[in-house]
């Protein structure tokens, strides 16, 4: 009785090991057909030819991966009055409205070394009421009192890129100030 028991054990214990080679197998070949990239985007503002802003995020997002997508957020949350008295902290609704930067990503491995990225990118900022009421471009339409305006911007790349590569993804200007707004988006394998 005590050789069937003993029999019995080692052949559960040994389905046992088998089994968790097996699951390191499966997850072995997942991550070896994952390529781990660092993908830097740097929004650049420029008044004429001069720089006046410099902003630089990166994310890690793994090539092939069928998992979620890489993701930033960074930001603030900013008060916008929505009803009440014109006497200062007196009776004001409030919303809050989110303003900054936002990044998903996800990338393929194609031919040749290169990788397809696809990057969705939404970036928005606070003018005072005093800029817009400056600028010409409004043609005399007239912004809520006291209130902010949000500029914003929103891209989606779908960039073919190699390993140390950096591409200049997207120009536009701003309708307000005139400042041009470059992106560029670099490339590196993590090794």
């Amino acid at each position: 009785m005590r050789k069937m028991v003993a029999v019995l054990l080692l052949a559960i214990l040994s389905l046992g090991t088998a089994r968790l080679h097996a699951q390191d197998k499966v997850v072995d070949e997942k991550t070896s057909t994952l390529t781990p990239l660092r993908v830097q985007v740097v929004f650049s503002e420029y008044e004429g030819e001069k720089k006046i802003s410099n902003l630089p995020y990166t994310m890690l997002v793994n090539a092939d991966d069928k998992g979620p997508q890489a993701s930033v957020r960074m930001g603030l949350r900013v008060p916008i009055v929505t009803s009440g008295s014109t006497s200062p902290n007196v009776g004001k609704q409030f919303a809050y409205m989110d303003v900054g930067t936002n990044m998903d990503g996800r990338a393929d491995k194609v031919d040749g070394g290169r990788f397809l990225l696809k990057i969705n990118i939404e970036k928005s900022s606070l003018y005072s009421p005093g800029e817009v009421q400056k600028s010409a471009s409004l043609e005399g339409n007239e912004m809520p009192g006291g209130q902010p305006v949000v500029q914003q911007f929103r891209s989606q790349v779908n960039l073919l890129i190699r390993d140390g590569q950096t591409i200049q993804s997207t120009v536009a200007t701003d309708p307000i100030s005139g400042h041009v707004l470059k992106v560029d988006i670099t490339l590196n394998v993590i090794k």
